[in-house]
């Protein structure tokens, strides 16, 4: 009787440690995942010599993927040298929720990037 119980307390926290396991790994899934659109995000930027129509395409884009309950996901801020016209370099930050649902852990994260 002492091996059963033993045995079916042993299968209990292997369960819970796989369900944890499991829980941190998509939450760092979804961080990379932040780090990546973050990146592409900078890139279409740059590469659109710092178009409004892209910027406001990227926010719509962080929005749907990162943001909650319409708050901005992706702050963009572009300056422009003295004497130009034209945005020549900037900032993006994307902010985004780290959670691990298991144990109710949630977190806002920001990560920046220079354009």
């Amino acid at each position: 009787m002492e091996t059963v119980i033993k045995s079916f307390m042993g299968i209990f926290f292997l369960i819970v440690l796989t369900c944890m396991g499991v829980s941190i790994i998509g939450s760092s899934i979804r961080s990379t995942k932040a780090d990546e659109a973050l990146l592409s995000y900078v890139s279409r930027i740059e590469n659109s010599n710092y178009s409004q129509e892209v910027i406001d395409s990227c926010k719509a884009d962080a929005r749907q993927q990162f943001g909650e309950e319409s708050t901005d996901a992706l702050e963009v801020v572009s300056v422009s040298q003295k004497g130009h016209s034209y945005p020549s370099y900037g900032r993006a930050t994307l902010n985004y929720t780290y959670r691990i649902p298991l144990i109710g852990y949630n977190a806002r994260h920001s990560i920046s990037s220079v354009l």
